[in-house]
């Protein structure tokens, strides 16, 4: 072999080994650790759900409430762990409902009971909780929609990383209706009772950009809320 080409050769070699060893990029995922939902018919001026098993620190909680008549108002969310929640999206409809999402980073891991407090006892209320790990809320997307009829997602999408959580909290003023969740999402159990609220979940499955489609087995007037989280 000539002597010029050596060098070129070795560099070659070289350059191959080199990005054999470059590992590729590996996108984190978003894990469901667990939920939990409740309502009630008559209620008071508060409702409380609790996680089954303790929750740990640097999880996040989700929390989406739905109010079933538009002239009550969702006064605060608080936790037995002394979370600080924000409010990521409200969205109305008229006729009702109302639907909100909240979200907290935990400080601290034990027995979790979340607790909406409204302005007053409404008809009805329902209150959705989520323990998430392996997102942040740095950079979160909501979306909201609302209307009249049988298709249900929100009036824009929104795009998200593979891995993402993304929940989508539905309210509805159908009593005693069903609903069924979009391509990718899967549907919570509902143990509320009530009937008007539904909520869809996914973290692989569901397209980007989405815009949390869902559908109703009757002609309801509804209000949905999205939110994704990133995985990091």
């Amino acid at each position: 072999m000539p002597k010029q080409k050596l060098p070129l050769l070795l560099l070659g070699l070289s350059l191959t080994l080199l990005l054999a060893l470059v590992p590729f990029p590996v996108h984190a995922t978003s894990t469901l650790v667990q939920q939990n939902n409740g309502g009630c018919l008559g209620c008071s001026s508060t409702l409380s759900v609790s996680f089954t098993n303790y929750v740990a620190s640097g999880d996040v909680i989700v929390v989406g409430v739905v109010v079933a008549d538009a002239s009550f108002v969702l006064n605060s969310i608080t936790d037995s762990l002394r979370s600080t929640f924000t409010q990521a999206v409200v969205s109305v409809n008229s006729p009702p409902p109302t639907v909100y999402i909240y979200y907290a980073t935990l400080s601290g891991s034990g027995a979790e009971t979340v607790t909406a407090t409204f302005s007053a006892a409404a008809p009805a209320e329902d209150i959705y909780i989520y323990e998430i790990s392996g997102v942040t809320t740095v950079g979160l997307a909501t979306a909201t929609g609302s209307g009249m009829g049988t298709s249900i997602s929100t009036s824009s999408s929104i795009s998200f990383q593979p891995g993402a959580f993304l929940l989508g909290i539905i309210g509805t003023n159908n009593f005693g209706g069903t609903a069924a969740a979009g391509t990718g999402f899967t549907m919570s159990t509902d143990n509320s009772g009530t009937g008007v609220t539904y909520a869809q979940y996914s973290i692989s499955g569901a397209p980007s950009p989405t815009s949390f489609p869902a559908s109703a087995h009757s002609t309801v007037s509804w209000a949905e809320d999205g939110l994704a989280l990133t995985p990091g």
